[in-house]
C-alpha cells in the first residue's frame, strides 16, 4: 500500500494569531472554541499517511513557526519533512514546484509517484 502524502506550503496549523490580526480579525470572527476545531495543530495526528510541511526561509517568524509547530504537535512520524526553502519567500516558494533541481519539486514529484 502506497503512502498517503500531503504537502504543505506556507500553512497554517493554529488559527488563534488570526483572531488577533488586524486585517482578518474583523472578518473571521473566530471564536475560541472554532479555533481549537479547525486548527490542525490542535488536534491528533492522521493514524495514517505523511505531511510534507515546507515554509519559504524569507517568510514571516510566523509562518516559519506555524511550519515548525505541527511537526511539534504531530510528531516526525506524521510529519517527516519540515523545512525551510532558502532564499523563499511566501510567493517564490510556490515557483519551486517546477524547479526540476529544487527540493520542493522533488518532495512533491516523490509523493505523486507513491500514489
Amino acid at each position: 500500500m502506497a503512502v498517503i502524502g500531503a504537502l504543505s506550503i506556507s500553512g497554517v496549523f493554529d488559527l488563534a494569531p488570526l483572531r488577533h490580526t488586524p486585517f482578518v480579525k474583523d472578518d473571521l470572527r473566530l471564536t475560541p472554541v472554532q479555533v481549537a476545531r479547525a486548527s490542525p495543530a490542535r488536534l491528533p495526528a492522521p493514524r495514517a499517511g505523511i505531511l510534507a510541511a515546507v515554509v519559504g526561509g524569507d517568510e514571516s517568524a510566523e509562518f516559519i513557526r506555524q511550519n515548525r509547530l505541527i511537526r511539534e504537535a504531530w510528531g516526525a512520524r506524521a510529519v517527516p519533512v519540515c523545512e525551510e526553502l532558502p532564499g523563499r519567500n511566501h510567493f517564490s516558494a510556490l515557483e519551486a514546484l517546477v524547479e526540476p533541481r529544487h527540493r520542493l519539486y522533488v518532495l512533491a514529484l516523490g509523493m505523486l509517484q507513491e500514489r
